[in-house]
């Protein structure tokens, strides 16, 4: 298996993986979460490949396994928190048949590789509360929760 940054020619294939992502946020939040066309999800995969503050990664083992979007995020601080530039990663996916293979790892090392290469202070993320698997693997990899985002339906 290898990782590496993705081009135009794996648009494709990366909506597919994002939509099977996908998948799993429409099942546990419904009103949340639409069932996007595949086309759309390919449109946006163009977007994100053209901006150039975003680098798409994309796992392989014969064909796409899994991928990262990863953001290269500047703040300039303000009063009471000092300028910083960390990688927020967007979005990690793994098709079900690749899980607990080590490409979400894979995916994980390239990403804090780039961000160190950004001379990035930290990699920051949000993992749904639902997703309890995701949590577990980010918990593994040494990430610890940061700030806690709460909300209420109305």
């Amino acid at each position: 298996m290898r990782v590496r940054t993705a081009g135009p020619g794996d648009v494709d294939a990366l909506a597919r993986l994002n939509a099977e992502v996908q998948e799993l946020h429409r099942a546990a939040r419904p009103d949340r979460y639409r069932d996007a066309p595949l086309a759309e999800i390919a449109d946006w995969m163009r977007q994100l490949l053209a901006d150039p503050a975003v680098t798409v990664l994309v796992a392989e083992d014969g064909e796409a396994i899994g991928f990262a979007v990863v953001r290269r995020s500047d703040s300039p601080g303000h009063t009471f928190a000092f300028p910083r530039l960390s990688a927020t990663v967007e979005a990690l996916g793994v098709t079900a048949g690749a899980q607990r293979h080590g490409a979400g790892r894979a995916l994980m090392a390239a990403t804090e590789e780039l961000a160190r290469s950004w001379g990035a202070a930290s990699v920051v993320l949000d993992v749904q509360s639902f997703n309890r698997a995701a949590h577990d693997f980010y918990l593994a990899l040494g990430y610890a929760p940061s700030t806690t985002r709460m909300s209420k339906r109305l």
